[in-house]
């Protein structure tokens, strides 16, 4: 089979252009074709391998050369272990504060003394009543029920626990 010249010139400039074009996406690869802004200021991203195909064109001798890619993957760079800075002796523990209970009074009553409930709420079961000015613990439990607010309470020597009407609570001053 003959070739005339401007077929061995055409292939050979086919090649250089497949070749070319090859090249410049090789040496591109990863970078950004907009330019950068002057005082623009750069944040480190972590760093993402990806393997880079390789197309090298394969030829035939036939009537038209034709080129055949062939992607070829490259292993991505292995990263060198880092060693980490250990101290000697471990860290000193915080004392974390225990929480102290919230101290509080049964008042706002008339007198009456305040009707304690299982759970809260005006239809719970009673668990108990307190005259106005006994001392009590909060627990820190909260809860509306029929638009009212409730507080779990529980007596200083532990015999009724339970639930009262928030407006009976009245917050007796913490000392350091």
């Amino acid at each position: 089979m003959r070739f005339t010249i401007w077929q061995v010139l055409s292939s050979l400039l086919l090649l250089g252009l497949i070749g070319s074009v090859a090249l410049l996406a090789f040496l591109n690869a990863g970078r950004s074709l907009t330019p950068a802004r002057v005082g623009a200021t750069a944040t480190a991203a972590p760093a993402t391998v990806v393997p880079t195909p390789i197309v090298t064109p394969m030829f035939t001798a036939a009537n038209a050369p034709t080129a055949t890619p062939v992607v070829v993957a490259t292993e991505p760079p292995t990263a060198a272990p880092v060693a980490l800075a250990t101290s000697a002796e471990p860290p000193t523990p915080v004392p974390t504060p225990t929480p102290q209970p919230q101290l509080a009074v049964i008042a706002n009553t008339g007198g009456q003394g305040a009707t304690v409930r299982q759970q809260p709420g005006p239809q719970a079961p009673r668990a108990g009543a307190l005259r106005e000015g006994t001392r009590v613990r909060l627990t820190g439990n909260d809860q509306t029920v029929a638009a009212r607010p409730w507080r779990e309470i529980e007596t200083e020597d532990h015999n009724v626990k339970g639930w009262v009407l928030a407006d009976f609570v009245q917050l007796l001053q913490s000392t350091p």
